[in-house]
C-alpha cells in the first residue's frame, strides 16, 4: 500500500475522493492509464477500503468533513504545491439520512474540499460529481445548466447534492470548476454484472412479490438508466478532452436513449415470468398504476392503519419509487456532442436493463457466483 508522507515532483498530479466507491473505483484505474506519468492522490477515511492500489497512486487517510480535510500540516502543504486536479466523487448516497447529517458530507465535506482548492496553485481542472436527481421532483426537461426545483425533493440526498452544486457555484470564479451530474447506474452493458447494488435493484427484487395494490407510474414517461462501463468511461474523456469550466456535464440515457416506464414494467413482467430461477413467484400480477397524487393519497391511508411492517415499507418506497410517476427528462445532447470525438456508444438503456435483470436473477441479487 503507497501511503503515508505525499513526494513533491513535478508531475501532474490529482486528488481523488470517493475511491472506495463504484465511480471513484473504476474512475482511477482509467485515470493512472490515459497519464501514465499522472500521480494519483487517493483521499478516504478508511485506507483499507481500496487497498492494494496500482503504481502511480498514494492513500491518504484523511476526512472531507474535517477542517483541511484532516490532512497533516507537511502533506496538506505539498499537495497545495503539486496539484494540478481534483475529481470530488465523495459522497454519502443513503437516501434516508436526517438532513443535517446528509448535509454534513454532502455540503459540508463539499465546502471543505473547495476551501482546500483555493490554496492549490497549480489547479487547473475541479471536477463535482453530481446526480441528474437534483432536479428533485421537477417535471419536464431537466437543462445541462444550473437548475433550481420548485417541487421538493424526495430524499434528502437528493436536496443535499444541489445545495452542493449551489456551493460549486459560489466557487467557479476563483477556481476551474465543472459539474458533472449522473444518471441511475446499473451495472455493465455487455454481462450485466453489478457491482453496487441500489434502488433500481431493490425495485426488481420486490417487483414480483405483490407487495403493493398500487404503484405511482406514468406509462409513456422516460426512465433515464445507464452502465457502469460507458458512464465512467465517459466520465474520464471528458475530463480528460473536454473539460471546461463552469460547463455541466449529463452523463444519462437523455430524451433518445430512454425507454418508458411501461416497457420496463414489461420487460420485467417478461423475464420473471421466463427465467428459470423466478418461477417461485409465478404468477405475476403487476399492481394498479395510478397518478402520483393518488398513490400517495393512498399511503397517507394506509400509513394510518398502523402496520408497522408496511409502513416502513412505504417510507423506504418514498425516497424513489414516486419518480416513476413523474414525466421527468434529462438533457444531454451537448455532453453528447462533447463525447462525439470519443467513439464512446451510448448503449441502450433497455437492452442493459434486460442483461442486469438476468444477472440479478442469476446471482439472487449478488449472492451466488455467476
Amino acid at each position: 500500500m503507497n501511503q503515508g508522507r505525499v513526494m513533491s515532483t513535478d508531475s501532474p498530479a490529482l486528488l481523488l475522493t470517493g475511491a472506495s466507491g463504484l465511480v471513484g473505483s473504476e474512475l482511477r484505474e482509467r485515470l493512472v492509464a490515459a497519464r501514465p506519468d499522472r500521480r494519483l492522490f487517493l483521499l478516504t477515511r478508511r485506507p483499507e477500503a481500496i487497498a492494494p492500489v496500482a503504481a502511480g497512486m498514494t492513500i491518504l487517510e484523511g476526512d472531507l468533513r474535517a477542517p483541511g480535510l484532516g490532512l497533516s500540516t507537511g502533506d496538506a502543504a505539498v499537495l497545495g504545491n503539486s496539484l494540478t486536479e481534483i475529481i470530488h466523487s465523495a459522497a454519502d448516497t443513503r437516501f434516508d439520512l436526517p438532513i443535517e447529517e446528509a448535509r454534513a458530507t454532502n455540503v459540508g465535506g463539499t465546502e471543505n474540499l473547495l476551501r482546500f482548492a483555493l490554496g492549490c496553485r497549480k489547479l487547473a481542472k475541479f471536477a463535482h460529481i453530481s446526480t441528474v436527481y437534483v432536479a428533485g421532483r421537477a417535471s419536464g426537461r431537466i437543462p445541462e445548466a444550473p437548475f433550481r426545483p420548485s417541487n421538493g425533493f424526495s430524499s434528502s440526498y437528493q436536496q443535499t447534492k444541489l445545495e452542493a452544486e449551489e456551493l460549486v457555484a459560489h466557487y467557479q470564479t476563483p477556481l476551474p470548476v465543472a459539474i458533472f451530474r449522473l444518471s441511475s447506474i446499473i451495472g455493465d452493458s455487455r454481462t450485466g454484472r453489478v457491482r453496487q447494488f441500489n434502488h433500481v435493484h431493490q425495485l426488481m427484487r420486490l417487483f414480483p412479490r405483490n407487495v403493493l395494490p398500487v404503484a405511482p407510474a406514468v406509462p409513456d414517461a422516460p426512465l433515464d438508466l445507464i452502465a457502469t462501463d460507458w458512464t465512467v468511461s465517459a466520465l474520464a474523456w471528458l475530463f480528460e478532452n473536454r473539460f471546461a469550466a463552469g460547463r455541466v456535464y449529463h452523463l444519462c440515457a437523455g430524451p433518445g436513449g430512454s425507454f418508458s416506464v411501461g416497457e420496463m414494467l414489461e420487460i420485467t413482467r417478461e423475464m420473471f415470468e421466463t427465467h428459470p430461477k423466478a418461477r417461485r413467484w409465478l404468477p405475476i400480477r403487476l399492481p394498479k398504476l395510478v397518478s402520483l397524487p393518488e398513490y400517495e393519497a393512498w399511503v397517507e391511508k394506509t400509513r394510518r392503519g398502523g402496520d408497522r411492517l408496511l409502513n416502513e415499507l412505504l417510507r423506504v418506497l418514498g425516497f424513489f419509487l414516486p419518480h416513476l410517476g413523474i414525466r421527468q427528462a434529462f438533457e444531454n445532447k451537448l455532453t453528447l456532442e462533447r463525447l462525439a470525438a470519443s467513439g464512446l456508444q451510448l448503449p441502450s438503456s433497455r437492452e442493459t436493463y434486460r442483461k442486469v435483470l438476468a444477472y440479478c436473477l442469476d446471482s439472487d441479487w449478488g449472492r451466488l457466483p455467476v
